[in-house]
């Protein structure tokens, strides 16, 4: 039996920094959205505007994460891990905010 060599591949490519930022951003904003769940829960819908603002803020945070997350793809000499990561909390974030926007609006 034919034994295996190690073959070991070196490059240059490194991990995207705003793919990083993004991916660290969309989970802030998942943790914080879950946190804003909880208080209404808690308080049986009667949070104050200021929380309803915060959570506009939030949600705009998201659409620029989830931005950020699709330009880290187009870098070159990057792993792909954390732009697929970025874009999928990102996008989880936008779609959760976004749709309690609308869902309040109505």
């Amino acid at each position: 039996m034919r034994r295996r060599r190690r073959i070991y591949k070196f490059t240059e490519k490194s991990h995207s920094k705003r793919a990083i930022a993004a991916s660290v951003a969309a989970s802030l904003l998942l943790v914080l959205y879950l946190v804003f769940v909880y208080l209404a829960y808690k308080s049986v819908g009667g949070l104050s505007a200021y929380y309803g603002s915060a959570g506009v803020m939030a949600m705009l945070l998201s659409i620029i994460s989830l931005v950020v997350s699709i330009t880290s793809f187009k870098e070159e000499d990057s792993f792909q891990l954390f732009p697929r990561l970025a874009f999928i909390t990102s996008l989880g974030a936008t779609i959760l905010w976004t749709g309690t926007f609308i869902i309040g609006l109505v």
